[in-house]
Parts: structure tokens; sequence; C-alpha cells
């Protein structure tokens, strides 16, 4: 006995209408949160401990960082260098607070705010306050590293 062809087409469209209806994988954001704010108390730890190389390990392969007033750095060697260099120009006691995580799927943000200590060497510490914007790519073996990195300050230029 053959299966008739206007049949199979039926099962095939009601197939296709039942999947059409199926819902997206939830997006959880409490947990997608919670991993954001882990990684980014590593990197606070990583930075405050001077490790610019624990720094750039939690940036993917082809991260980019936007830092202010400077070049984009694009790959974790360039974002180590950036992080390493900065620690030595006296940034430290790095504070990081995430205010805002959304995102779909493998891609999420982090909008949040820092406050840092600068003190060249020789002279007096500072202490700086800004905003962050953090693309995360969630990796194949389910942790959430950097990927795209762009912070700026809240205080006026020198001489405004």
């Amino acid at each position: 006995m053959r299966f008739p062809t206007y049949a199979l087409l039926f099962v095939l469209g009601l197939s296709l209408a039942l999947l059409s209806c199926a819902r997206p994988e939830e997006w959880d954001v409490a947990a997608v949160r919670k991993a954001i704010e882990e990684g980014s108390a590593k990197w606070t730890e990583a930075y405050n401990r001077g490790d610019a190389a624990g720094v750039a390990a939690l940036y993917t392969d082809d991260a980019t960082a936007m830092p202010p007033n400077s070049e984009m750095v694009k790959g974790r060697q360039g974002i180590q260098g950036l992080w390493n260099g900065l620690m030595t120009m006296g940034v430290k006691d790095v504070k990081l607070t995430t205010m805002d995580v959304g995102g779909s799927g493998n891609t999420a943000y982090e909008i949040g705010k820092y406050t840092i200590t600068i003190q060249p060497e020789g002279q007096a510490a500072m202490t700086d306050t800004g905003k962050y914007v953090v693309v995360w790519k969630k990796q194949a073996d389910g942790t959430w590293r950097l990927h795209a990195d762009i912070w700026n300050s809240d205080l006026p230029l020198p001489g405004q």
C-alpha cells in the first residue's frame, strides 16, 4: 500500500506549523547576571593583584578593548599589554559595579560603573569614577568571557 502524497504533505505541513509555534529557549537573566558578576569579580581580583595575564585570560581570543582617548586593542595578547601598561602607570584598586545585564542566546551585555585609584609613582593618589559596557560571549564550555570592553570617565577633561 502506497502512502498518498497529499497525506505526506499534510503531515509535513502540520509538523512545520507545530515547530513554528514552539517557544524559543528562555534566557535566564538571573543566571547570566550571576555568571557575569562572578566573571567581573575574577577580573577585579586579577587586576588588583597586578596579574595582567590573569585579566587577559578572561577575554575571548578575538576580544576588543576600547580604552578612552586611545586606539582599539584587539586580541588577548594586546589586551594583556594594555592592562599591564595601566598597572605600571599606577592605575589600581579597581571596583566594578554591575548595573544592568541583558542579551539573548550566547551573547550578553553588562552596563556598569567603576571606581579606580590612580597614583603615578611619586605623586598623590586621585580617584576616578566612570561607566563601562562589556559584551560577553558564552563559550563552548559554558563560561562567559569578555568580548568587547569599553569605558570612560565621568570626570571632565582638564581645563573644562
